[in-house]
């Protein structure tokens, strides 16, 4: 039964991909679906970007040494989402189609460069990591090896992006993230009714325990949280909204439908199991009735293809204007479309060397936030800084973070979460002295002047 509405759902997302595609008449309509985003499906693709099988497996998976704060992986992502809100009313003004572009319209072209670099690089491991997280769930629930499970999730996200791109993206995101918040509160209500909420009394608390302390939180707020104020996926959603407006109520009811989602997450991830591997897969193999695994698997799968696919797109579009240098034009669509299959085949081949579902996720998000959070966030407030002093604080933010994370996973004996940190504070002095700068020069021109 599962398998069979499996291959329901999976080809009720290629019918849909296949319908949107006849609705794509040229790259506006497939990179920002015609600007014509409604409240509900800009709402539904953020949550269902948000809760990516990356996040919800991982942040499950974590509660084995965090317990109970496993919560503030999604308590953190509504921080982020609140903080973007006043932002907002700019980024729809200035914004147009990629996150590089903001940059060279606050900025200048050598900043997008350097994004257009970056960040496609760090999204190939998110986009792995969605992949790392669909395979497991195939392969718990249907039997099939990991490898078979990599290669036909990696299939299906790709097509259905090629196809229809954000009008396939935001119609599909609506009904997944329906069935991903549904798929988690059923399956909490279904533990819970066991008399699992026992073993609550004794795992580890909130907010902070013996293995998350309050620095643990500061690093998680930065490195996570912050890439829900700035990350190029939830840009891509505003771009999307039909207007600023839109956006904003989007932005507001994800970010209070996100807290309880939050302590859903962190009730699941301290119910004991027995078996090894993704905890959320173990707990509904275990502890829920056969009847409800159809639905389980959807859920997951629904969580993990709904963030491939939107972040999947946006890289693409940021690779394919590297070459088109902001004239985008009819033949676009078509290149987009090839740098999608090849970024989405990297992406594969990456989720056959590597299962760590979480430390690929947060490895590609700690380089993110600390290149580009500080940069990104002063640019919408208004501050004026030389521009080759943000590059600087870009190349320099995310090397000092990047070092930080490969650190702890070495074991070198190096506070790890200092250097993590340290690296939001030497970008926001790079930053700093680029504003003393510009207002220096500004002063003197007009002077002379």
């Amino acid at each position: 039964m599962t398998i069979t509405i499996l291959i329901i759902y999976l080809i009720a997302l290629i019918f849909i991909a296949i319908t949107s595609n006849k609705k794509v008449n040229n790259f506006n309509d497939f990179f920002v679906a015609g600007k014509k985003g409604s409240y509900f499906a800009i709402t539904g693709s953020l949550l269902a970007t948000i809760l990516g099988g990356s996040a919800v497996i991982g942040s499950i998976d974590a509660g084995k040494t965090m317990g109970w704060a496993s919560s503030w992986f999604m308590l953190s992502a509504s921080v982020g989402l609140l903080v973007l809100i006043p932002f907002t009313k700019k980024i729809s003004k200035i914004g147009r189609f990629t996150l590089p572009e903001l940059l060279e319209d606050i900025y200048n072209t050598k900043t997008k460069n350097i994004a257009s670099a970056i960040i496609p690089l760090a999204w190939l491991g998110v986009v792995a990591a969605q992949i790392i997280a669909a395979a497991k769930i195939l392969q718990s629930f249907t039997g099939m090896s990991y490898e078979t499970g990599v290669i036909i999730s990696g299939l299906v996200f790709v097509f259905y992006t090629v196809a229809g791109g954000q009008i396939s993206i935001l119609k599909t995101d609506s009904i997944q993230a329906a069935l991903i918040v549904a798929g988690l509160f059923t399956i909490a209500a279904f533990v819970f009714a066991g008399n699992q909420a026992a073993s609550v009394q004794n795992a580890l608390s909130f907010p902070f325990n013996y293995n998350f302390k309050p620095i643990d939180l500061v690093v998680l707020l930065i490195t996570y949280g912050t890439t829900f104020t700035v990350g190029p996926d939830m840009y891509s959603r505003i771009f999307c909204a039909k207007n600023q407006q839109v956006a904003r109520k989007s932005i507001l009811t994800t970010a209070i439908i996100l807290i309880p989602v939050a302590f859903t997450i962190g009730y699941l991830s301290i119910v004991p199991t027995n078996n090894q591997g993704a905890h959320i897969i173990n707990i509904s193999m275990e502890l829920l009735p056969v009847w409800i695994s159809p639905l389980v698997v959807i859920a997951l799968l629904s969580a993990v293809l709904s963030s491939a696919d939107t972040t999947l797109l946006s890289a693409s579009i940021i690779v394919t204007d590297i070459f088109e240098k902001n004239n985008f034009n009819a033949k676009s669509l078509g290149k987009t479309r090839v740098v999608i299959i090849l970024i989405g085949f990297t992406s594969i081949t990456i989720a056959f060397f590597f299962d760590s579902i979480i430390e690929m996720l947060l490895v590609a998000l700690t380089v993110y936030s600390g290149a580009f959070t500080v940069p990104i966030i002063a640019g919408l407030a208004g501050i004026k800084s030389k521009a080759n002093y943000i590059s600087y604080a870009i190349v320099f933010g995310g090397f000092i973070a990047l070092s930080g994370k490969l650190i702890s996973y070495l074991n070198i004996n190096i506070n790890s979460n200092l250097l993590i940190v340290a690296s939001f504070f030497i970008s926001s002095l790079i930053v700093t002295f680029g504003a003393l700068k510009y207002k220096k020069e500004k002063n003197q021109n007009e002077y002379n002047n």
